[in-house]
């Protein structure tokens, strides 16, 4: 069994808030369809898949920084429902885009 160390727990945490952060952003600028809403959706994407990776190996292996893991874990799944629901509204012939005009 591995050293205990906060950090791996602090570090899934970190994730999820940036994953979150960036989910946020990326309601905001992605319908602009220019490289920076292509730079927010692979932080998103990166952040996201880190704060779960992450934060599912803190809570499996280590008993301290169980918090920080638990909020990266939640905030990831977070962001996972949030692609599942654009994607079931693309699915059903929504424009996501279109609510600002697309541009």
């Amino acid at each position: 069994m591995a050293v205990e160390s906060p950090a791996w727990g602090r570090l899934g945490g970190a994730l999820g808030v940036l994953s979150f952060a960036t989910l946020v952003a990326s309601a905001v600028w992605v319908h602009h369809w220019s490289v920076r809403s292509d730079a927010i959706v692979a932080v998103w994407a990166v952040a996201t898949v880190g704060a779960f990776g992450v934060s599912r190996r803190s809570l499996r292996q280590a008993v301290v920084g169980r918090g920080w893991a638990r909020l990266g874990l939640s905030l990831a799944v977070v962001s996972f429902l949030a692609l599942a629901v654009a994607g079931i509204a693309w699915a059903a012939g929504t424009s996501i885009s279109g609510a600002c005009g697309g541009g």
